[in-house]
């Protein structure tokens, strides 16, 4: 039994590369004029936008004095009930979390777990109805 030659094995892929690489090279741009392949464009001839006459005036935004749309959130104590309003009970809203809720709420995120006992923090959906921990006056 004989085995093919090593030679004839690799002549094949040697073949299909030189075949590849002549197909890569390709031909030269044959239509265009002699000496304007490879020309850069000159930077004054290309248009550009003319610059203002009077630049605009300086706005600064103080930090203090911009209105947040749609209100700023309170903490007041309500009836509860509605989705994110903060009162004895809080009815758990879209992107809700015990800490977020603690914040709005005027309490601390160990306390809103204090008086939810049964409730793991991770698992509170929309809809879902906390009970939210009255603030202790400061002595």
């Amino acid at each position: 039994m004989r085995r093919p030659t090593p030679s004839f094995s690799l002549s094949i892929p040697f073949a299909v590369a030189l075949l590849t690489l002549f197909a890569a090279c390709g031909g030269g741009d044959d239509d265009a004029p002699e000496g304007e392949i490879g020309q850069l464009t000159d930077p004054r001839d290309v248009p550009t936008v003319s610059p203002w006459e009077q630049p605009p005036d300086v706005v600064i935004l103080d930090p203090n004095a911009i209105t947040p749309i749609g209100g700023v959130p309170t903490a007041t104590p309500a009836e509860g009930g509605e989705p994110g309003v903060c009162g004895p009970q809080y009815t758990v809203a879209s992107g809700d979390t015990f800490s977020s809720i603690a914040a709005k709420c005027g309490t601390t995120t160990q306390g809103m777990r204090d008086a939810n006992p049964g409730v793991d923090p991770l698992t509170i959906h929309p809809g879902d109805v906390l009970n939210v921990p009255q603030a202790q006056p400061s002595p």
